[in-house]
């Protein structure tokens, strides 16, 4: 730029910009300087990250030394570059004296930089390890064995095998920091004292737990909150709301309860969602009735009516998990009511849904039939496993049904045989058998002919996705459920030849057997091995097979 006279120098500014670090300490050379920085890949690397945090270890040779801290602000400074040049002060003269000039250039602009003003720990360092490192930062490929190893009596061991103790805790702050002292106990007594009481802390509450379904029998009892509450509040008026729709319906998912709430405009945190219900309500665990909020003083383990209250799970199948996650990072979100009606396919990857919200006339059917269990089971509550496995099918087959993309056509016809296959099952189970003696014999010589002439003209290969059996299993099923599933004898059976191979074995399986004590055989002849294996074969808990989602 040009010569400094009387400390000032005239220039343009350039455009390049750069940033500083003022060092806290003069260290030897700047390679030194840079090395305790961490090498100029650290330096970029700090510089580049969003933190403005920049390290410096006076000891990087150290794997025990504890950084100091630099933090990056904005400041107006620009680096300069001074050059001193020597000019003679007359050329003419025989004797040349010679003067000195100083130049400065503006090397760049310097709109920030970093700014080490916190302490540094100090660290107790071993002697030996000092020494080691100073030897290291000099010369790393000649270095001299310590002292102590020529000495006799010492263990032999190497230069860095010599046990270091590192701090066992260093500061959490690095610059002075008035502290706050508590105030003591008999003031702050003095001045609880003083307050008026608020009354609704006092209100006790239950461990805010999910209770065991199985081993913890008592349940939270109903408390008269309207003694704790101040009338006339927000949180009068919100309990009174949660309060009410617990009386409409003893058992709610969470996310129907939310819903609810939402529509009658009250808006509140979670913690505060939280303690109104855990004010007059509880939930389990696990069960039948899992996670679902539950009024406090009712049991739905006694209750036989609480089974339209039940859930059922909705997982979608692995392959079709990436429309889900798709829409989800996009943040999109279904209302519960319209999940419940299966208008659109959820987002989530898993739901549980209550028996009683879903707009289905299959479930709606079965879950007012009368109970026929004397007992909620931890599995499948109150409904028996055949119903309860239909109504899970049922749920995947709507939702599979409506899915907006390509792919779920072979879990939706898995699905849906599966669940004509479970509701044969129930039929099944549900009709009345026979009981008289007469009822319980069976016509060997017609049951061998009808196996003989199914095996000789139907030859059919199953398939797990696709059966002709199934298909066979449900025409048989729709006829006896259409006007005869209240009155089915043996003697209706010995007379259809047609019938499906594994319909007649499980038919055959499910009759009382006349062999109470293994020695008595059946009237009519000995049993050969193939009736055998006929009554063998099936039962009726493996008719239906498993959906493991």
């Amino acid at each position: 730029m040009g010569v400094i006279k009387e400390g000032k120098v005239s220039g343009l500014i350039p455009s390049k910009e750069g940033f500083a670090v003022h060092y806290p300490g003069y260290p030897s050379s700047i390679s030194r300087a840079i090395q305790t920085l961490g090498g100029t890949e650290s330096i970029l690397k700090a510089r580049s990250s969003q933190s403005n945090k920049l390290e410096l270890y006076f000891r990087p040779e150290d794997p025990y030394s504890h950084p100091v801290s630099g933090e990056l602000r904005s400041c107006h400074s620009m680096l300069l570059k001074i050059s001193r040049k020597k000019k003679n002060s007359s050329p003419i003269n025989e004797a040349k004296e010679e003067s000195e000039e100083f130049h400065a250039d503006i090397v760049a602009r310097i709109p920030e930089a970093y700014y080490f003003e916190g302490m540094a720990d100090y660290q107790h360092v071993v002697p030996v390890h000092a020494d080691i490192a100073r030897r290291k930062r000099k010369n790393p490929s000649e270095m001299e064995e310590p002292h102590f190893q020529k000495k006799p009596g010492l263990i032999d061991m190497g230069p860095e095998d010599v046990m270091m103790l590192s701090p066992p805790l260093f500061s959490l702050k690095d610059v002075p920091e008035n502290i706050v002292l508590r105030p003591p106990s008999t003031s702050s007594s003095k001045k609880k004292q003083d307050e008026p009481p608020e009354t609704h802390s006092k209100m006790t509450f239950e461990p805010a737990l999910g209770i065991d379904f199985k081993d913890v029998q008592e349940i939270p009892k109903k408390i008269n909150w309207k003694e704790f509450i101040t009338e006339g509040t927000p949180m009068w008026e919100w309990q009174i709301a949660v309060s009410e729709l617990f009386e409409e319906r003893p058992i709610w998912p969470k996310y129907s309860l939310i819903e609810r709430l939402l529509d009658k405009n009250l808006k509140f945190t979670y913690q505060t969602l939280k303690r109104l219900l855990l004010t007059v309500g509880y939930y389990f665990s696990g069960g039948p009735f899992q996670k679902f909020w539950i009024r406090k003083g009712y049991d739905p383990r006694k209750d036989p009516d609480s089974r339209i209250y039940q859930s059922v799970a909705f997982r979608v199948p692995p392959e079709l998990k990436s429309y889900c996650d798709d829409n989800a990072a996009k943040g999109l979100k279904h209302r519960w009511e319209d999940l419940c009606k299966f208008r659109f396919f959820p987002y989530r990857n898993q739901y549980s849904f209550q028996l009683y919200e879903l707009d289905d006339d299959y479930i709606q059917q079965e879950i007012q039939k009368p109970p026929k269990q004397t007992s909620c089971t931890y599995e499948t509550g109150w409904f028996s496993q055949h119903v309860h496995d239909s109504l899970r099918l049922c749920v995947k087959v709507r939702f599979l049904s409506i899915f907006p993309e390509t792919g779920a056509e072979k879990f939706l016809k898995a699905a849906s045989e599966k669940f004509m296959k479970s509701k044969r099952a129930c039929i099944f189970k549900d009709a009345p058998k026979p009981v008289q003696e007469e009822h319980q014999q069976i016509n060997e010589d017609a049951v061998d002919e009808a196996i003989e002439n199914q095996i000789d003209t139907d030859d059919v290969e199953v398939d797990e996705l696709d059966s002709d059996d199934g298909e066979e299993e449900f025409d048989v099923y729709g006829m006896d459920s259409a006007g005869e599933a209240d009155n089915l004898s043996l003697n209706s059976y010995s007379h259809m030849e047609n019938t499906s191979t594994s319909y007649l074995q499980q038919l055959l399986g499910s009759f009382p057997s006349m062999d109470t004590n293994g020695d008595k055989k059946q009237d009519g002849g000995e049993s050969s091995d193939g009736e055998y294996q006929i009554y063998e074969q099936d039962d009726d808990e493996n008719y239906l097979d498993d959906d493991d989602d």
